[in-house]
C-alpha cells in the first residue's frame, strides 16, 4: 500500500510541476524588464471626478512619486490619476496595464500636436477596447512623445501595473500568458469532464459535486483574469461586474457540499458535518448578496468567507488525517495549498502586500495544485470504497455459502428425523389418550432431537418435570373419574401457559408431566415455572365431586447452567430437581 501510495504521489507531483513549469514563462515575461521602458510615475487621488485640464493644473505638491511601476491601493472609492513622461522612440510601443478588473479607465496621450483619448473598463463593452486583450492596452506609434495621464476608478481593488513595452515584448508576454492560461484551464476542463463521466458511471454524488466545483472555480478564474469578458461574455456587463462574487460563492458552496459527501462526516464527527452545512449556508447567502448587492459589498463578503472557509476545510481534513484516512492527508494538502494562495491573493487585493507575481498567479498556482490533489483524493476514495464493496461482497458470499451448508445439514437432519418420526408413528401413537398431550415415547424422542439441536447451535434448552402433589388421596377420596377430570383440565392449563409454538407439553405417566422449553435459559425457565405454580394454586378444577384444588411440584433444569452430553443426564437432573421440590415440602419449584 505504501509503495503504491508513493508511486501515485510521484505521478501527481510530476503533473503539478508540469503545470507550474508552463506558468513560469508567463510570470517571468511579466516581471522581465528587458521588454519595457523604465518609467517615472506620479500619482494623486481625489474624491471628486476631475477632468484632464483640472488634473494637469493641480499643484506639484499634490502629485506623489510612485516607487515602482505597480500601484496597489486596496479597496477605495477614490479616483486615482497617474502621469509620466514618454520619450520618443523610433519604433512602435504598447502601453500595457496588466490588471483586468478596472471599472473605468481613461488614458490621455498628451502630445504637442494634440491629445488622444482612450476610454476603457469593465463598464464598457469589450468590443470598444483598442487592442482586444483581457487586460488593457493601447498602441503608441513610433516617435510618440509627450505626457500620458491615466484616470481610473473601480469598485474592485485599486491596482495599476503600468508598463510601456515594445510591440514584440508585449505580444511575447501575451503569448506566454495565453499558453499558461490555456494549460491551466485545459486541466480544469479535463478534471470537470473526467469527474462528470465518473458521476455518470458510478452515480456517486462526490464526482458530480467535484465536477461542478471545478467548473465554478474555472468561472471564478475566468472572471479574475478577464478571460471570461474577452471570450465568453463580451457583451454582458452584469456578469463581468458580478462574476467574481457569484462564481466565488458557488465555488465555496459546492466545495463545502463536496467535502461533506467525500469525508462522510456523518459516520465520524457530526459536529464537523454541521459546520460544513453552515459553510454551505453562508455561501448561499453570499451568492444572494452577489446577485443583488453592489460589487463592493459582495466582494468584501466573499473575501471574509474565503480564508475562514478554507481554514475550516483544512481543519476538517486534519481531523480526518488523525483518524488515519490516507485520502484525508491529500485533502488537507489540497486545501492548505488553496488557503495559502487565497490569503496571499486577499492580502494583495487589500493592498497589504505588493507583489504582482503573487497577486496575478497565487490563485492560479494554488488552485491548480488543489484541483489536481482533490481529483486524486476522489480516485483514492473511490478505490477504497470499491475495495470495501468487494470485501463486503466476498464476506456476504462466504456467509451465504456457510448458511446454505448449515441449512442443508439441518435439512438432512430434519429429513432423517422426519423419517424416524414417521416410522415411529407407524408403530405407536404419540398422543396420550386421556389428556391429549404428547405421551412418554414422543417426549423421549423430541427431547433427544432438541438436545442435539441445542448442542449444534449452542442455544439453551430447559426441561420442567411436574408432579401433582398428593394425587393418590384425591383418587381414593373422590374417585378416579374426578382424578381424570383434574388431569385433563391441568393439561389444558399447561398448554395455555406454554404459549410458544416450540414449547412441548407431555404426559410422562400417571400424574407426572414434562415441559420442554427450547432456547430458554435457567432464569426464564424458573420464571415460567413460578407463574405455572401460581396458576395451579389459584385454579379450582370442576369435577363430578365438586370444585377441587390441587398443588404441583416442579423440577427445573437448563443447559445454560451446565452441559449435558445425552438425554439421560438431562432427564435425571430434572427428575432430581423434582424430587428435591417434593422432599422439601411440595407446592414449590426446585432448580437443579
Amino acid at each position: 500500500m505504501t509503495k503504491a501510495f508513493s508511486l501515485n504521489v510521484s505521478k501527481w507531483l510530476v503533473t503539478v510541476f508540469t503545470v507550474l513549469f508552463f506558468l513560469a514563462p508567463a510570470a517571468q515575461a511579466e516581471l522581465s524588464p528587458t521588454s519595457q521602458s523604465k518609467l517615472t510615475i506620479e500619482y494623486t487621488d481625489s474624491e471628486q471626478n476631475l477632468d484632464l485640464e483640472t488634473a494637469r493644473n493641480l499643484p506639484a505638491a499634490r502629485w506623489l512619486s510612485l516607487k515602482t511601476d505597480r500601484a496597489s491601493f486596496g479597496y477605495t472609492s477614490d479616483e486615482y490619476w497617474f502621469r509620466f513622461k514618454l520619450e520618443s522612440k523610433p519604433y512602435g510601443r504598447i502601453l500595457h496595464i496588466a490588471y483586468p478588473l478596472l471599472d473605468e479607465l481613461t488614458i490621455y496621450v498628451v502630445q504637442p500636436e494634440g491629445i488622444r483619448t482612450y476610454h476603457m473598463g469593465d463598464t464598457l463593452p469589450f468590443s470598444e477596447r483598442p487592442i482586444p486583450t483581457s487586460e488593457f492596452a493601447v498602441s503608441l506609434p513610433e516617435n510618440t512623445r509627450g505626457e500620458i495621464y491615466i484616470k481610473t476608478n473601480t469598485t474592485s481593488s485599486m491596482r495599476l501595473p503600468i508598463a510601456v513595452r515594445t510591440e514584440v515584448g508585449f505580444f511575447e508576454t501575451q503569448m506566454s500568458r495565453r499558453i499558461a492560461e490555456g494549460i491551466y484551464f485545459g486541466v480544469l476542463l479535463c478534471m470537470a469532464v473526467y469527474n462528470f463521466f465518473g458521476f455518470i458511471a458510478s452515480r456517486e454524488s462526490e464526482f458530480g459535486l467535484y465536477s461542478l466545483y471545478t467548473l465554478f472555480f474555472a468561472g471564478l478564474m475566468l472572471s479574475l483574469e478577464g478571460l471570461g469578458f474577452h471570450y465568453l461574455w463580451p457583451n454582458s456587463l452584469y456578469l463581468q461586474d458580478k462574476g467574481i462574487p457569484i462564481f466565488g460563492s458557488l465555488t465555496f458552496l459546492t466545495g463545502a457540499l463536496f467535502a461533506y459527501q467525500l469525508l462522510e462526516l456523518k459516520r465520524y464527527r457530526y459536529t464537523w458535518g454541521r459546520g460544513l452545512m453552515v459553510m454551505a449556508f453562508l455561501s448561499a447567502i453570499s451568492l444572494l448578496i452577489a446577485i443583488f448587492a453592489s460589487y463592493r459589498i459582495s466582494i468584501h463578503v466573499l473575501l471574509s468567507l474565503a480564508a475562514p472557509g478554507c481554514l475550516f476545510l483544512l481543519l476538517v481534513g486534519a481531523y480526518m488525517w488523525r483518524k488515519g484516512f490516507i485520502y484525508a492527508r491529500i485533502f488537507t494538502l489540497a486545501w492548505c495549498s488553496l488557503l495559502i494562495s487565497v490569503v496571499a491573493n486577499s492580502l494583495g487585493y487589500l493592498g497589504i502586500i505588493d507583489s504582482m507575481f503573487i497577486q496575478r498567479h497565487a490563485i492560479m498556482i494554488g488552485s491548480g495544485i488543489e484541483i489536481l490533489l482533490l481529483s486524486w483524493v476522489l480516485a483514492v476514495r473511490y478505490s477504497e470504497q470499491r475495495t470495501e464493496r468487494l470485501k463486503a461482497e466476498q464476506r456476504y458470499n462466504r456467509e451465504l455459502e456457510e448458511n446454505v451448508d448449515e441449512r442443508t445439514f439441518e435439512l438432512q437432519i430434519a429429513l432423517r428425523e422426519l423419517q424416524d418420526v414417521n416410522t415411529e408413528l407407524e408403530q405407536k401413537n404419540t398422543e396420550d389418550p386421556l389428556t391429549g398431550l404428547y405421551n412418554r415415547g414422543y417426549f423421549q424422542q423430541h427431547l433427544e432431537r432438541e438436545l442435539r439441536r441445542t448442542l449444534r447451535r449452542e442455544l439453551p434448552l430447559a426441561l420442567l418435570m411436574i408432579d401433582v402433589d398428593h394425587f393418590k388421596p384425591v383418587n381414593d377420596t373422590h374417585g378416579h373419574l374426578a382424578g381424570d377430570q383434574i388431569l385433563q383440565q391441568l393439561a389444558k392449563l399447561m398448554q395455555r401457559h406454554a404459549k410458544r409454538a416450540a414449547d412441548i407439553v407431555c404426559r410422562y405417566g400417571g400424574e407426572e408431566f414434562a415441559i420442554i422449553l427450547p432456547e430458554t435459559d435457567v432464569e426464564e425457565a424458573e420464571t415460567f415455572a413460578k407463574q405455572l405454580l401460581q396458576q395451579v394454586r389459584d385454579t379450582e378444577f370442576k369435577t363430578d365431586s365438586g370444585l377441587l384444588k390441587i398443588t404441583i411440584s416442579i423440577g427445573v433444569i437448563s443447559t445454560s447452567v451446565r452441559i449435558f452430553d445425552n438425554v439421560d443426564e438431562l432427564f435425571k437432573a430434572a427428575d432430581d430437581a423434582l424430587y428435591s421440590a417434593k422432599n422439601t415440602g411440595r407446592d414449590r419449584i426446585a432448580v437443579q
